[in-house]
């Protein structure tokens, strides 16, 4: 059963960084041709900022879901080294369970706060504010499914250096 959990997360970190790269190449070519026309050219577009906005912040939850997946985020890992391996594998599931806590607040608060932005619009090119705060509450689910899924594996979250 944990095998096709675990090929479910797999497939949903690479998506999520499939689109992340998409975002992520989006806010770089907008900030680029922002700068391009407006020291080469001398007019400023009014739209470069606000898509450069949308996308790095779909860029940043989508990214940092994937790395609960990966162990990717920057961690100390000196004292769960030093402890005993079954009492370091508890400490790291312990702290899966608070990452699927946090990951449950952002999902809950960001849900919220993209209700209470749902009639607002940006101001350059229109499009609906709670598209950017979307990415809050998605980068939650993500977050939490991700530590999900490594609190119910059943081999160890983490393999200290020593071993």
């Amino acid at each position: 059963m944990y095998q096709y959990l675990d090929k479910f997360g797999n497939a949903l970190a690479l998506g999520s960084q499939a689109v992340g790269v998409v975002t992520a190449l989006a806010m770089i070519g907008s900030l680029l041709l922002g700068v391009f026309y407006r020291y080469v050219l001398g007019d400023a577009l009014v739209w470069s900022d606000e898509v450069a906005a949308l996308a790095f912040t779909w860029t940043v939850f989508l990214f940092a879901s994937a790395l609960v997946r990966t162990g990717g985020h920057v961690r100390v890992t000196l004292l769960v080294d030093s402890l005993p391996a079954l009492l370091g594998e508890l400490v790291e599931r312990s702290i899966m369970v608070l990452i699927i806590g946090f990951g449950l607040v952002m999902l809950w608060t960001g849900w919220n706060f993209a209700e209470f932005t749902a009639g607002q619009v940006s101001p350059a090119i229109r499009y609906p504010i709670w598209v950017k705060n979307a990415a809050v509450p998605v980068g939650g689910a993500l977050i939490s499914i991700h530590a999900l899924i490594l609190l119910v594996r059943p081999r160890p979250i983490h393999k200290s250096s020593e071993h």
